[in-house]
């Protein structure tokens, strides 16, 4: 798999082009079954001032492509948009028929204004593999109740019904969390409320896991929106018994400031709409840096799963690692790549969608960028004082970043932006003032992965996990 930057993405797999500028793009999703109408991601409507668009193109549940267009979705017709979408995605969309023989096979781009409907009883493409296990939902939050209705309520209308959600309070005193949860938990049982005092996102989540017997637990975060057949998709890998841990396609909720389109040239969510398995063995993502120990590539923690005893036999999260700790965060990243190196596969299924609303203020978005540095400097410093395999890794990914250098290079010598194919420089490059967060961050990671292994030790925090 090569570097998107190269191939004129940003690094969450986005087409660039959005990203030559700072105004507003609306983002929504097509769904070709059912009407070639684009709609926002939560089902509402865009609010004025769009610029240009970012449209995810499904077609019975599978993402086909991310399409840009150069202007506000609501002025294209209908026939621009068929014609727009059959540019980017006809080839995946004849792929998609062919391969499931789910409809007629459409020869150009007016087949698509009626919707692609089945012909016979259904797509055998939208019905993802059930692996006959008990589910939990975790989900920690420290108080932001828009979002955390907004969440639970996405969670609550899964179309996977037999799931019990578990919220996890880590800060109780405010009582605000327990609001939200018992008014939404009064109108469903399958959703219940677990204080946790004790500071941290591992510490959270490991409570979660000790709070349920379910056998596959998956996880969110309060500012995430959930597809309606997120739970389904992200389970689905497991139906394969060496599958360990799973990730989804996690797309932004909006891009509407300067600085949630800042984030996703630096570090969005989403790795692309291929299907993807990693492991020790025929999985391994050689191309890669510092595989399988930089687990970012895999997916990430605002959807994720893992079989429950998997999870509870690795020791959980790390409790040095993640938001609230001095770490800040790679609590999930490091999970990955445990879950890889214990011998287990991980499978990035795109199907599994969901929406994040990202940071709206720049100085949220620097001190968060500062944070994942941290997080990153502390990974290396936990896989270099716990796995010697890190070595073999480190040596095996020097050929591996001269490589990226010199492609990077080359199209900076082509009058290119870093950030790939952009015109605007300054703009679709990675901004340099986020990586100088980021660095500053790496410098502060070992040591504070050293106090923060002393303080999970001396407050008890690692035996959380053993709750389960």
């Amino acid at each position: 798999m090569s570097d998107p930057r190269t191939e004129g993405l940003t690094n969450g797999y986005l087409p660039a082009a959005a990203f030559g500028h700072l105004e507003p793009t609306a983002v929504g999703v097509v769904d070709l079954e059912r009407s070639i109408v684009p709609r926002a991601p939560d089902g509402g409507s865009w609010t004025g001032g769009q610029r240009d668009g970012l449209l995810l193109v499904r077609l019975h549940e599978e993402p086909l492509a991310v399409l840009h267009i150069n202007r506000d979705p609501r002025n294209f017709t209908n026939e621009e948009l068929t014609a727009e979408i059959w540019r980017a995605a006809g080839a995946e969309i004849r792929r998609h028929v062919e391969r499931f023989r789910c409809t007629p096979i459409p020869g150009a781009a007016e087949a698509l204004l009626g919707g692609l409907h089945c012909s016979t009883g259904g797509c055998t493409g939208d019905r993802p593999a059930q692996p006959g296990a008990s589910v939990a939902v975790i989900l920690a939050s420290t108080g932001r109740e828009e979002q955390l209705g907004r969440c639970l309520r996405s969670l609550c209308a899964q179309r996977r019904a037999e799931l019990e959600v578990v919220v996890v309070d880590n800060r109780p005193a405010t009582g605000e969390v327990r609001r939200v949860v018992s008014a939404i938990a009064a109108g469903d049982a399958r959703v219940r409320y677990v204080p946790e005092s004790r500071v941290g996102l591992s510490v959270a989540r490991n409570r979660g896991v000790g709070e349920t017997d379910a056998e596959l637990v998956a996880f969110t975060d309060d500012d995430a929106v959930a597809d309606p057949c997120w739970l389904e998709w992200l389970l689905a890998p497991f139906a394969e018994p060496e599958v360990t841990a799973s990730c989804g396609m996690v797309l932004p909720l909006e891009l509407q400031t300067e600085a949630q389109k800042r984030f996703e040239q630096y570090a969005g969510f989403s790795k692309g709409v291929e299907r993807r398995a990693y492991d020790m063995r025929a999985g391994r993502a050689g191309e890669r840096l510092l595989y399988p120990f930089w687990g970012g590539v895999f997916g990430s923690g605002n959807s994720m799963a893992f079989r429950r005893a998997e999870l509870v036999a690795a020791g959980g999260f790390d409790p040095a690692l993640g938001a609230g700790s001095l770490a800040r965060s790679g609590e999930d990243i490091y999970a990955f790549s445990t879950a890889i190196l214990r011998g287990g596969r991980l499978v990035y299924e795109p199907r599994a969608l969901c929406w994040h609303e990202h940071r709206k203020d720049g100085d949220a978005l620097r001190g968060q960028v500062f944070g994942y540095g941290v997080g990153l400097g502390a990974i290396v410093t936990k896989a270099l004082s716990s796995d010697p395999r890190f070595f073999a890794a480190a040596a095996r990914s020097v050929p591996i970043a001269l490589a990226l250098r010199r492609r990077r290079r080359a199209l900076t010598g082509k009058g290119e932006a870093d950030g790939g194919g952009a015109t605007d420089g300054a703009v679709a490059g990675l901004p340099e003032e986020l990586l100088r967060a980021q660095r500053r961050g790496m410098l502060h990671g070992p040591l504070r992965y050293a106090q923060g292994v002393v303080r999970a030790h001396r407050l008890g925090l690692g035996d959380v996990i053993r709750g389960g």
